[in-house]
Formats: structure tokens, C-alpha cells, sequence
């Protein structure tokens, strides 16, 4: 009887109804530029460029949410770890028993406990526990996960005080962590701004559009018209580019 492998799902990934949910945000961006800036189908075709890069835009950004949602709930296992080699806990099994306590807190789903769930099936199966970090950090590209592990592995190896060195390391990521939400904090504001400022040049045209039917006309049915939107459309995709990439802030 032939085995068959199972694929190791990533413990980083988008499922298929957040690309099903991105793809339908990318369908309704194409048609709301098309709407406003042409109002024809035979440019749908020419707006697909747009809809692709958005599509990819936004698995990046939800990606980027992921990571920070699994690096807060790192910081949070740091802690409990601290504490538990504080009551004399090694490192291991300050780490193993911490599998109940981030269940309680953020689900048997989530990214940190199927990190820990992980560790547990390697430590069963006499895996090194370093190594096991190693290959974690290389899978989730995680860059505080990623340092952790090569801390830990040289902790490991090294004859120094391994739980002083681990207490250390994890104030210093704890602390990057909490620096980089301040900042997070900090430009909330701004974020929201760049959403309202993105969705206004559309809540004009359609304020006028509804107060004065057939405006833009003129715009919609002429060579030149079309010439006149794509170049608005340019300057706006520039400055929607621009905006993202200004609040994009990283630590």
C-alpha cells in the first residue's frame, strides 16, 4: 500500500475565503474605476493591471496583519516564559507548559499555539529543541521569532547562563514590540485620514454625478475625455501608491 505524504500547511498563510474575499475587492475596485473614470466595457480589460496589483497589495498587507497579530502573541509567550524560568522552570518546559495559558488567550487556531504545538510534537519525537526553533523562524519569517531562535540556539551550546541569557532576549524583543505599537498607535490617525482622503475623490464625482446628471458626460463619450481620466486615474493611483508607502512605518 503506497504512503502518502500530507503537506505541511504553512503556520503563515491566506485561506481560501480571504483570497476569495480579496478577489472580490479587487472585481469591485476595477468596476468602481471603470464607473467613474470611463463607464465603458471595452476598458474592463486595460483595468485588469490595477485590479492584479491591488490583489497583491492587499495579500501582502493581510499577511503583514497576520505577522503582527503572531509577534503579539510571541511577546505575550515571552513573558509567560520569563516568569516560568523565574520559578525555576528550564527553558523547555517553560515553554511546553505554556501551551494552556496562549490556548485561553488567543485559541488552539492561532498562530502561537501551533508553534508550541510544534515544539511539543518534535520534543516528543527527540527532536532538538534549538533546531526546532531554527526551522520555525526559517518557516514563519518572523523577524523577532527568527532572532529568538539563533539566541536560543547559541544559548544552548554555550556554557554561560543560559536562563540569564534567555530572560535578557526577551526584554530586549518585548520591548522592540511594544516600541513598534506605540509608533503603531501613534499614526492610527493618520492611517484613517489616508482611507477618508482615498475614498473622497469618488465621493465627489458621485455627489455631482446624483446633483448634476450629465456632467461628466462630455468626459465619457470623446477621445479626449478618455485622455483627460486616464491621466486623473495616473495621478490618483500615484498618490494612493505614495500615501500607502508613506504610513508604512517599520521598525
Amino acid at each position: 500500500m503506497r504512503n502518502k505524504r500530507k503537506k505541511k500547511e504553512p503556520l503563515l498563510n491566506i485561506t481560501f475565503g480571504e483570497r476569495m474575499l480579496i478577489f472580490a475587492k479587487s472585481i469591485f475596485l476595477i468596476l468602481v474605476i471603470n464607473y467613474f473614470f470611463y463607464r465603458s466595457l471595452w476598458v474592463i480589460p486595460f483595468l485588469l493591471l490595477p485590479g492584479v496589483i491591488f490583489f497583491r497589495m492587499e495579500k501582502e498587507a493581510l499577511l503583514v496583519k497576520k505577522r503582527g497579530y503572531a509577534r503579539e502573541q510571541f511577546k505575550e509567550l515571552m513573558l509567560l516564559v520569563s516568569t516560568g524560568q523565574k520559578a525555576g522552570y528550564s527553558a523547555e518546559n517553560a515553554f511546553l507548559s505554556s501551551l494552556g495559558d496562549m490556548e485561553l488567550l488567543y485559541g488552539s487556531d492561532s498562530i502561537i499555539c501551533k508553534i508550541l504545538q510544534g515544539l511539543r510534537v518534535g520534543r516528543e519525537n527527540h527532536a532538538d529543541f534549538s533546531e526546532l526553533w531554527y526551522q520555525l523562524g526559517e518557516s514563519i519569517k518572523i523577524p523577532e521569532i527568527q532572532e529568538f531562535a539563533v539566541v536560543y540556539g547559541i544559548s544552548c551550546k554555550s556554557s554561560g547562563n543560559a536562563a540569564a541569557i534567555m530572560e535578557k532576549t526577551a526584554g530586549i524583543i518585548i520591548q522592540k514590540l511594544e516600541t513598534e505599537k506605540e509608533i503603531e498607535v501613534m499614526i492610527s490617525a493618520r492611517k484613517l485620514e489616508q482611507k477618508i482622503m482615498n475614498a473622497m475623490p469618488f465621493l465627489i464625482m458621485l455627489y455631482i454625478s446624483i446633483t448634476s446628471p450629465g456632467y461628466f458626460d462630455g468626459l465619457y463619450h470623446s477621445g479626449m475625455g478618455a485622455v483627460i481620466m486616464t491621466f486623473c486615474l495616473s495621478i490618483y493611483l500615484g498618490a494612493y501608491l505614495l500615501s500607502r508607502k508613506i504610513t508604512d512605518i517599520e521598525v
